[in-house]
């Protein structure tokens, strides 16, 4: 899947800001040691705890960068802030309101979730500059919004949907631990991220706890060139 995604990615990527900015900052935006650049892909998210879920897409894109501090070791970080994270088919969660629940308890439901993702990474590179690459490491995702969106059906069978808003029911933080596999080339590389959430994402009143997973599958343009390494003597 992550493979038929990540040549549409790079397909549509800023490519015309990747010139200008690399031609005016390429100097600073790459050394020898890092790297910066831009980061984007889509979200393959679902929410685990319901009693039954689908699985939802949404795009990423944001800043990615990556230092090499050691021959095979390199840290690596992002900040997304279009990471959003959900699922549908859920079942509808009761609000206490009864004319509101009367209108859903027959019908289905999807949890928006708006994120900005920092994941920061700790990659193993078995080569140099290019390649193979593996990492692990914390993800930070910060909840910027939260929707539940409700489908329901009149007496009549005409279908609708209610909207409730449940950001300020939620925890603000959702840490969890991502695991990345990345193929680097010269100017960018193609990476699948998977990242199980560790905190409790339930709603007050909500009998489970709920917690994020999601698979990013993305592609990461470099803004700078590197400077090319000189070989060393013998």
């Amino acid at each position: 899947m992550v493979a038929a995604v990540v040549p549409m990615l790079l397909a549509s990527a800023p490519a015309h800001a990747q010139v200008l900015i690399g031609a005016l900052l390429g100097d600073k935006l790459a050394s020898k040691t890092f790297n910066m650049g831009f980061e984007i892909g889509i979200n393959f998210s679902d929410l685990d705890g319901f009693e039954a879920s689908e699985r939802v897409n949404h795009t990423v894109f944001g800043l990615f960068a990556d230092w090499r501090f050691s021959q095979n070791f390199h840290l690596g970080g992002a900040v997304l802030p279009f990471a959003g994270r959900g699922a549908k088919g859920l079942p509808p969660v009761p609000t206490g309101d009864p004319e509101f629940d009367a209108q859903t308890a027959d019908g289905s439901m999807e949890r928006s979730l708006g994120y900005v993702e920092v994941p920061v990474l700790l990659r193993w590179a078995p080569r140099r500059d290019e390649g193979f690459r593996v990492g692990a490491g914390p993800s930070f995702g910060i909840v910027t919004g939260a929707t539940d969106h409700y489908e329901a059906t009149t007496s009549a069978g005409t279908t609708y949907k209610l909207e409730r808003d449940i950001a300020d029911g939620l925890p603000g933080l959702d840490v969890g631990v991502s695991l990345d596999v990345e193929w680097r080339f010269r100017m960018l590389s193609i990476a699948a991220r998977y990242t199980q959430g560790l905190t409790d994402m339930r709603h007050p009143g909500a009998p489970d706890a709920i917690h994020s997973r999601v698979l990013t599958g993305t592609g990461r343009i470099y803004l700078g060139k590197k400077p090319a390494q000189v070989p060393t003597e013998p």
